[in-house]
């Protein structure tokens, strides 16, 4: 055959292998989705179905075949996509070996394991396909979330569903620990992209759950007084990196308030460990300024309540304004944590600081306590949600140039 006959034929050859490629990959999403639908309408029924294994069989032997399509013809980006099809496929997989949802029957199993793990493998290859952003950077975002959501999900059922039957927890915590940093690792906060707001949401998500979890494993660490400190100094990292990167998000007033909620009674209960009242009143003082923080989180709450004038004035949860994205009912429930909260650190303050030969700045600050504390306690609780809010901005700017400890790291716990 003559070298333009070769040519073309070359060029026919290639156009069939991609029509194939593309066949497969169409053939191999539609029984993906069928099984997908059939998993969502099997209700609480257990285990997996026969008509679920056969149609990821077929699903599975529809990409396979598509992959070497594309790879015969060195189709990077359909090599990628269909890559990206089997890794969506081994987590629909892994969704139907769950057991989360069984009374009972709540730890994260084996089966999900192991099909996490392999959407994860199908993930890193087509990354590894691409090579870098460079000249597909639309399909490696893509990609990128992709895995980034395979960690965090099964990190999250790891944690929430920890499988203490088979593990330590010792060892769950190692586990969640690792696969929430590979999530953040894929967490691309620097390239701006119409994704960057939901990278920081799972960033913060991220450090949020870590922050809790070694709040949770100081709180009930007994005997090893390094890996308490451990546990202590990765809580605070964490609880500032969540704090700060739900700050520069707008629509999460909730989240905000409620790490600094968490991170101000973690630091409360390091307290239990102080002989000193010294050391006692500087810790304190830091967790008032991490309390006086949650004005960032009120400002947004009152400004989402303003913008929604139509709205039931008392801050009811029954209001239906879809307008607002505000969970009045999660409003209302932190509420619930913040003034006891406030109140108890600050009587805490207040006994400390009285205990003590004072300097006259020291004097001012125990009066300001005083008369926030005494604010609190008259504040008419079935007020309407928008003056309440008011009342705590106007008392968290009392206390804000009040909360100035000696040392330059305020927050620090010691």
């Amino acid at each position: 055959m003559s070298g333009p006959l070769a040519e073309v034929a070359e060029q026919q050859g290639t156009h069939t292998r991609k029509r194939l490629g593309n066949i497969r990959n169409e053939l191999g999403v539609f029984y993906m989705n069928q099984a997908a639908t059939l998993q969502s309408e099997k209700e609480a029924r257990r285990g997996v179905c026969a008509a679920e294994q056969e149609l990821w069989r077929r699903s599975f032997s529809c990409f396979e075949k598509g992959l070497l399509d594309f790879q015969a013809i060195c189709d990077l980006t359909n090599t990628t996509l269909l890559q990206c099809n089997m890794g969506r496929l081994m987590r629909i997989c892994a969704q139907a070996h769950s057991q989360s949802e069984q009374p009972g029957h709540g730890e994260f199993s084996p089966e999900e394991a192991l099909y996490y793990n392999k959407a994860v493998d199908y993930y890193t290859r087509a990354l590894s396909v691409l090579g870098s952003r460079g000249s597909h950077a639309a399909v490696w975002d893509s990609v990128n979330w992709e895995l980034s959501t395979t960690y965090f999900t099964l990190a999250t059922l790891l944690q929430d569903h920890a499988p203490l039957s088979r593990k330590a927890q010792e060892q769950v915590e190692k586990e969640v620990t690792e696969a929430m940093l590979k999530s953040l690792r894929y967490c691309d906060l620097d390239t701006p992209s119409p994704r960057q707001p939901l990278y920081q949401y799972r960033a913060a998500t991220i450090h949020h759950r870590l922050a809790s979890m070694y709040h949770s494993c100081y709180r009930n660490q007994v005997g090893s007084e390094g890996l308490r400190k451990q546990h202590r100094s990765q809580a605070e990292l964490h609880y500032c990196r969540a704090s700060a990167l739900f700050l520069s998000l707008s629509h999460t007033p909730c989240e905000l308030l409620r790490t600094l909620l968490e991170r101000v009674a973690f630091i409360q209960f390091t307290t239990s460990a102080q002989s000193s009242a010294a050391v006692k009143l500087k810790t304190l003082t830091g967790a008032l300024e991490v309390m006086c923080d949650t004005r960032h989180a009120f400002n947004r709450i009152q400004k989402e309540l303003q913008d929604a004038p139509l709205e039931d004035s008392t801050g009811s949860a029954d209001g239906d304004d879809d307008s607002s994205c505000l969970n009045k009912e999660e409003v209302m429930r932190l509420i619930g944590v913040f003034e006891p909260s406030l109140s108890f650190l600050l009587l805490q303050l207040i006994k400390l600081s009285s205990k003590r030969k004072s300097s006259g700045q020291e004097d001012e600050s125990v009066c300001v306590y005083r008369q926030v504390y005494s604010s609190l306690l008259r504040a008419e609780k079935e007020a309407p949600l928008v003056e309440r809010i008011a009342l705590y901005l106007q008392l968290l700017e009392q206390l804000t140039g009040n909360t100035h400890t000696p040392q330059s790291d305020t927050h620090s716990v010691t």
